[in-house]
Parts: structure tokens; sequence; C-alpha cells
């Protein structure tokens, strides 16, 4: 018996080592967007000997303070949902903004069969980092919508880092088991109408920062997409950055 738990548990291991990437959907994704970009520049950073699409978009002040900004499940760094909002509504409160693609999957896959991806997108991060320092800027802020806060939280809880402020929208249950390694400023926005999975965690993450005096919880009335509501998010998570 207990020589096939081992077996199983290296097999298991095996399976989980092999999953990749859907490259070829984040080429789809770059192709569609690169040239539709009205605000911001396409830039194309390099990690784990491939190329990733993102977009930087500078701060009208021509300040030196930047967010990296993380999308969810699936999806692209210029999604019209919660992503272009921020990144475009942030350069008017003060921050150069670089929304990142990160790794996706199959339409059919989601949030927990990500998992083995969270060492890819730890180096995503790693690479937005980088290129903005090589600006001469200053990566203070790391936010995420969705299944980005569940990279976001990772990279955090599991790497060295300088960020000091964490702005998590639509966090769920995947991300608290993080959250208790995390003690740079936590904004956990999220609305009277979000996913289950949001809703039903809010105590957790609560309870998973007890430790951490700089978490901040909030709760706003808007769904998990901040559907007709671009103007609230931008305005919360400029305000609480300030």
């Amino acid at each position: 018996m207990k020589k096939l738990l081992i077996f199983l548990f290296a097999i298991s291991n095996m399976v989980i080592a092999q999953v990749l990437p859907d490259y070829e959907k984040e080429a789809r994704w770059a192709e569609e967007i690169e040239d539709a970009i009205l605000d911001g520049d396409p830039v194309w950073l390099s990690t784990d000997n491939h190329e990733f699409f993102s977009i930087f978009t500078l701060d009208e002040e021509e300040g030196s303070e930047a967010a990296i900004i993380v999308h969810g499940t699936g999806i692209h760094p210029d999604w019209t949902q919660v992503i272009q909002p921020l990144r475009v509504g942030l350069t008017e409160n003060g921050f150069n903004t670089l929304s990142i693609q990160m790794p996706v999957l199959a339409n059919d896959m989601h949030g927990a069969d990500y998992i083995p991806l969270f060492p890819n997108s730890d180096s995503r991060i790693v690479s937005a980092i980088n290129y903005l320092k090589a600006q001469g800027l200053n990566p203070t802020t790391l936010i995420g919508h969705s299944l980005g806060t569940v990279m976001s939280a990772h990279f955090l809880a599991n790497n060295e880092h300088t960020f000091t402020r964490f702005v998590a929208v639509g966090m769920g249950k995947n991300a608290v088991k993080f959250l208790p390694e995390i003690d740079i400023a936590v904004f956990d926005l999220y609305g009277d109408s979000d996913l289950s999975s949001v809703l039903e965690s809010v105590k957790d993450r609560l309870n998973a920062s007890k430790n951490n005096k700089a978490y901040f919880q909030k709760m706003v009335n808007s769904d998990h997409f901040f559907n007709d509501k671009d103007e609230l998010l931008i305005s919360e998570v400029s305000e609480w950055l300030k």
C-alpha cells in the first residue's frame, strides 16, 4: 500500500508539472487588442522563455509611483470590466500602470485548475517589477481582480518584494491561505452582489488577516465585475491609495 501511495503521489506531481499556460490563447488575445489600445502602449515582457503581452500607461502627472494590475480567469490586460478602468483611471490619480497578461487556460478551466501555474504567474510579476524599475519608476502597488487576487496573494506570501500596498477586488476563498503571510497594507474591496466564493469568505479573509493592522475590508454596491460602476471602482481604489 505504501508503494502504491508513493507511486500515485509521483504521478500526481508529474501531472501538475505538465500543466502549461495556453500560449496560443495568449497570442490570440494580444493580436486582438494590441492595435486597438487607445490609452497606453503595448509592451512585451519575457519570462520562462516566453514573451507575454502587457500595457504600460503613463501617469498624467509624470510621477514615479507605479501599480501592476493582474486580471482574472482566462482574460487579458485590457479587459473592459475592472481591468481597463483601473489601468487608465489610476493614471489620472497619480499612478503609472502596467497591466500584464497572466497565464491562461482553456475556457472550461476554473480557479483551482490554475494552481499549478502560480510559479509562472509569480515570474510574470517579477518581470513586470523589473520593467518598471528599468523605466525609473517605483512599483509600490499590486492590484488584482478575481483570480488575479489569488495569484497576487500567492506572490506576496511567497516572494521577497518591495510592494507596500495590495488592492484585491473581488477576492475569493482561494486567497485566504495566503493572507496570514501578507503584512503590507491590503484593501479588500468587494460588492454586495459579488460571487458566492467572495461573499462566503468575507469572515475567513478578515480572520486570516487579523494580525495585519493595515488590512481594510469594504463592501460597496456592486457585482463582481463592477458593471456600470467604473467611477465607483476608480474612486474607491484611488481614495484608499491616497
